[in-house]
């Protein structure tokens, strides 16, 4: 009988000694905290995921984000990748403006120069703006040759305030396609 009183407490021994805190780095651009251990200053703009594995002839999408951003009424975005391995099949608009009563959305994509630039922000109503992190766009790439590429934000990216003030972008991510 006294065997089986020690039988609970063994078992909630076991299972706490049994519990371990993951210390890995998950991969995810979208933490603040992984963000800022990997050396990474907000505000940013970061792509997710970071790093894809696609198909030779296939498609990934391709999501851009504002990371922790404050009082952002507009950005134009510029966006670079390799002509001879990716195609832009389509962009659409991300919902970190949503709600605007007049929203501007924008973009152009330069094939010939392998640039994209992408201009969004509220219209007509001066104190309109977000803070915090959101979603800008998404971008949908076909690729055109196997091997590794990437697809990087350049320094001509910016956001502005509601009074067209520029907010410094301190971080610029990047993510690396390999097309097999």
């Amino acid at each position: 009988m006294t065997f089986y009183r020690y039988i609970p407490i063994t078992l909630l021994l076991f299972f706490i000694l049994s519990c371990s805190t993951p210390t890995e780095f998950n991969g995810n651009p979208l933490d603040p905290e992984e963000a800022s251990e990997q050396g990474f200053s907000t505000p940013a703009l970061v792509f997710f995921p970071a790093t894809v594995n696609a198909v030779l002839g296939g498609s990934f999408t391709l999501d851009v984000y504002a990371m922790e951003v404050v009082n952002n009424a507009g950005s134009h975005i510029h966006v670079s990748y390799d002509k001879t391995k990716l195609s832009l099949l389509s962009l659409i608009q991300g919902d970190f403006y949503a709600g605007a009563p007049e929203l501007l959305f924008y973009y152009e994509d330069n094939a010939d120069a392998g640039q994209i630039n992408i201009y969004s922000g509220f219209l007509g109503v001066d104190s309109a703006s977000v803070s915090g992190t959101g979603q800008l766009a998404s971008l949908v790439f076909t690729t055109l040759v196997g091997g590794q590429s990437t697809v990087t934000f350049t320094n001509e990216s910016r956001f502005a305030d509601p009074l067209n003030n520029p907010i410094n972008i301190l971080g610029f991510g990047e993510c690396v396609v390999d097309a097999q």
